[in-house]
């Protein structure tokens, strides 16, 4: 803080004002004498704030000059000021130089984008990743990366799941883009190159594509001549028959395994082509209940069709039915015989849901995190009883991942369960859009187009399995 002397200065100046005139008295010109100390002191006045201006003027580098009372004050603290204005200015150098330091040391490219997208900031590790270059400095990071994926992923808000695409500067490499919003709508890039993990992962996909395709051969064989010699089981000793039995149960059980591990290589596989077409999703749902009741058989469960709205769904139906029919199916495996199972279809909030309900035994909240996972079992040792391949969910996860939708479960112990795939709303086709598509040229012109629906919120209110 500056320091207060101004009632002491004030002091000095009457004494030496009443000094003044009482020498004019002594000499007979009091009035001249204070006039002329007047415009000494005008004088002085002019001539500190001359001396402040000019130390202004050069910038302030140098110490302010000496003076003395109340200017002497305000020279001492500019002084002060200035100097911890340098300090402060040292120390965010310091801190800055820190920082930087440690985001070239980064293996991972850091960007910083401005609110319009421009690029303000990059690191070794983006400049390389990138392949950027000076003249890419304030360029709109959305002109140097045109894929659509990143374009769509960049105008999103919510930044929750990184984007993996491949790199637009480097051919056969991958990246991982993770997003984050700051300040006022500017944005930090966090880019990972994952090309030794994309390969890993290529590596897995061909061992189990190649390794099913080759068992596949060997078990159709094998199947085959279990059935020929099953078909004598008449002449069989009856503990060859039962090993026979139990040999082909196993085979076919096998045979499930390596087909689903085809199934979800092919769902795993992005680059794979899939036709979509309009999926009438009343009668839709219909065949798949005929499915489940003819897979329940002897256990009689009543299997119930709710459809609250007749939307349409734009997918590829192999890929749905499949997802679909194994929610189905785990539905009877692990309900009890005769119990209701419901599949539903209903318009909600940014979209529509595709549920199954049961009546099952539920699940432990713990392994609904992990149930989609390959090979995860809530229960190993009643899955194997059922003959499940323990892929079912893992394939109904890619399968729906691949539509752009989710897999939502609830699940309470000993009440049952809901499992709902939530399809977003660009998949979903409003009954008087279906109409349009199917109508001629002619009478698509006539026809007005539909606004938009506007959402409504829903939640399933039951348990999921």
């Amino acid at each position: 803080m500056i320091r207060d002397i101004r009632q002491s200065y004030y002091q000095k100046l009457i004494v030496s004002f009443i000094g003044v005139i009482t020498v004019g008295y002594l000499f007979g010109h009091p009035w001249l004498f204070v006039s002329l100390a007047t415009i000494s002191y005008l004088l002085w006045l002019l001539f500190q704030m001359n001396q402040l201006v000019a130390w202004l003027a050069s910038g302030a580098k140098k110490a302010p000059p000496e003076s003395s009372g109340l200017w002497g004050s305000v020279f001492d603290h500019l002084y002060k000021v200035q100097r911890d204005h340098l300090k402060q200015i040292r120390n965010y150098h310091d801190v800055f130089r820190r920082i930087r330091a440690s985001t070239e040391a980064l293996t991972d490219g850091i960007m910083v984008l401005d609110s319009s997208g421009a690029i303000q900031w990059w690191n070794s590790a983006a400049k390389d990743l990138l392949c950027l270059k000076q003249i890419d400095d304030g360029q709109l990071l959305t002109n140097l990366i045109r894929d659509p994926k990143f374009i769509k992923f960049y105008h999103r808000q919510r930044y929750h799941e990184p984007l993996t695409m491949e790199n637009p500067a480097r051919q056969h490499a991958y990246i991982q883009i993770s997003m984050t919003l700051y300040g006022k709508g500017e944005r930090l890039l966090l880019i990972r190159d994952v090309t030794r993990l994309k390969q890993l992962e290529q590596m897995r996909q061909d061992f189990v594509a190649n390794a099913s395709h080759e068992l596949k051969t060997p078990l159709t064989v094998l199947k085959g001549h279990l059935e020929n010699i099953l078909t004598f089981s008449e002449n069989l000793e009856p503990p060859v028959e039962k090993a026979l039995h139990t040999m082909n149960t196993q085979t076919v059980r096998m045979t499930n395994l390596i087909n689903d591990l085809l199934l979800l290589t092919r769902l795993d596989n992005e680059s794979s082509t899939r036709a979509d077409e309009t999926i009438d999703m009343v009668d839709f749902i219909e065949q798949v209940a005929a499915d489940g009741r003819d897979f329940s058989g002897q256990k009689a469960h009543i299997i119930t069709v709710n459809t609250q709205c007749e939307h349409e769904l734009r997918g590829n139906k192999g890929e749905i039915r499949s997802a679909i029919n194994n929610l189905v199916f785990n539905a009877i495996n692990y309900s009890p015989a005769g119990s209701n199972i419901t599949i539903s279809w209903q318009k909600a909030a940014s979209g529509a849901i595709l549920s199954v309900q049961d009546e099952g035994e539920g699940i432990d909240q713990y392994h609904i995190p992990r149930l989609t996972e390959r090979f995860y079992r809530a229960d190993a040792g009643r899955s194997s009883e059922t003959g499940g391949t323990g892929l079912g969910l893992a394939i109904a996860k890619h399968a729906l991942a691949r539509h752009n939708a989710r897999l939502d479960i609830m699940s309470q112990k000993n009440k049952g369960s809901v499992f709902s795939c939530v399809f977003p709303e660009d998949r979903i086709i409003a009954p008087a859009l279906a109409q349009v598509e199917e109508a001629e040229p002619t009478e698509l012109k006539a026809l007005p187009q539909q606004p938009p629906e506007e959402p409504v919120v829903t939640t399933p209110s039951d348990t999921h399995k």
